[in-house]
């Protein structure tokens, strides 16, 4: 909450002696409560500009009471006097901002219908006509001022008639045996090498090895390998060659199924293509990228159909048809690579995860999309690699 006291000018109507000094009891009240109350009966001064001060008291405002009386609202709705004045500037800025909750209607005596003039008819107001509940009134104005409910909203609780969510559950065993599982049932019978190159192939024997469950309470066991080095939560079918892991949209090249010899030492090796550029960063130089990291990518987000650029889904809000639009988790966030790319799937407790072997992977991997090396090459250093120690 600022630390400015909040401007709450008062619009009111000369009707007698009494109601001017109850609209002055209700400024001093308000300013007693820490709200700076702007009212002519202490803001004017005899020779004083009468329209400029209402002009800059309602533009200058964060909060506009308007204390509604029959006379108030006979002379702002026939444009008489200073209600009268008033009101055309209200009009006129409630046509331009139709969701303002500037302006409070505050009723008092009012007995005509509607209780408020004909620019506030429809607004929520509140009824100080009743003295003797004058306090209770006036502690749910300053409630409103300061943007603090009596009540909270409270927290919004479970559907009774939707089952519970289902927890995650615990893995027994570790992540190389529950990886080795998963590759026998993605790649049976496979020893050394073996290569799909068939790109629908590929990405069928990958949504084996990647089926739910990929996350437990305990641990994600299967992880990808290259440039972030990140365990894998989740995998979508797009096409027959699109997968969309987790960010990642991969349109799949070719796949290989290593098993080096050891059960701890399996892998996989999955290859992709280049997808086009959305055209969201004109300025973005592949050759840079490729000579820093060996390929190029991008990252963006979809939403609703169209593409929004990183910084878009990073505020959370696109510019859509030159109107920014919020998202409201409704945007998807995505890494496309612009150029061959390459990556390992093994389990987090494999021997390929291991920082001294981090550099010369990805040279081997880059070895392999330019032609210097083969997937044989980075097998048998695979094999060489010590076994991790993994706790269950």
């Amino acid at each position: 909450m600022s630390a400015e006291p909040i401007k709450v000018f008062i619009s009111y109507s000369h009707d007698d002696d009494d109601h001017k000094a109850w609209v002055l009891k209700l400024a001093t009240d308000l300013r007693a409560h820490g709200l700076d109350a702007i009212l002519d009966q202490w803001d004017l001064m005899l020779g004083s500009n009468l329209p400029r001060f209402m002009e800059q008291g309602l533009s200058s405002s964060e909060k506009v009471l308007v204390i509604c009386t029959d006379n108030y609202n006979e002379k702002s709705n026939a444009g008489k006097g200073g209600a009268g004045y008033e009101g055309q500037i209200l009009t006129a800025e409630l046509f331009r901002r139709q969701d303002s909750v500037k302006y409070i209607p505050i009723v008092r005596g009012a007995t005509g219908d509607p209780k408020v003039p004909t620019c506030l008819d429809g607004r929520l107001y509140t009824d100080f006509t009743r003295s003797e509940l004058y306090d209770v009134n006036l502690k749910g104005l300053i409630h409103e001022l300061y943007g603090v409910k009596l009540a909270p909203k409270p927290a919004l609780g479970p559907n009774p008639f939707l089952a519970p969510p289902i927890p995650k559950p615990d893995l027994h065993t570790s992540s190389t045996a529950f990886f080795s599982e998963r590759f026998g049932l993605a790649f049976p019978g496979v020893r050394g090498v073996a290569w799909f190159n068939d790109p629908s192939v590929a990405v069928d024997r990958l949504c084996l090895l990647l089926k739910e469950p990929l996350v437990f309470s305990n641990m994600s066991p299967i992880w990808w390998w290259r440039n972030g080095d990140l365990p894998i939560s989740h995998i979508r079918r797009e096409a027959y060659n699109l997968l969309f892991m987790d960010a990642e949209e991969l349109l799949v090249k070719r796949i290989a199924a290593v098993d080096p010899g050891a059960y701890w030492q399996q892998f996989v090796y999955v290859e992709v293509e280049p997808l086009p550029a959305t055209g969201l960063y004109p300025d973005l130089n592949i050759q840079s990228s490729i000579d820093r990291k060996g390929f190029a990518s991008e990252e963006f987000a979809l939403f609703k159909g169209e593409f929004i650029s990183r910084e878009m889904y990073d505020d959370g809000a696109a510019v859509i048809d030159g109107v920014p639009v919020p998202l409201e988790g409704n945007a998807e966030l995505r890494i496309r690579f612009l150029t061959p790319y390459n990556f390992i799937i093994a389990p987090v407790g494999s021997c390929i995860n291991n920082q001294d072997f981090d550099d010369e992977r990805d040279a081997i991997l880059d070895g392999i999309i330019k032609g210097t090396h083969d997937i044989e090459q980075l097998a048998a250093r695979v094999r060489l690699l010590p076994k991790r120690r993994e706790s269950i």
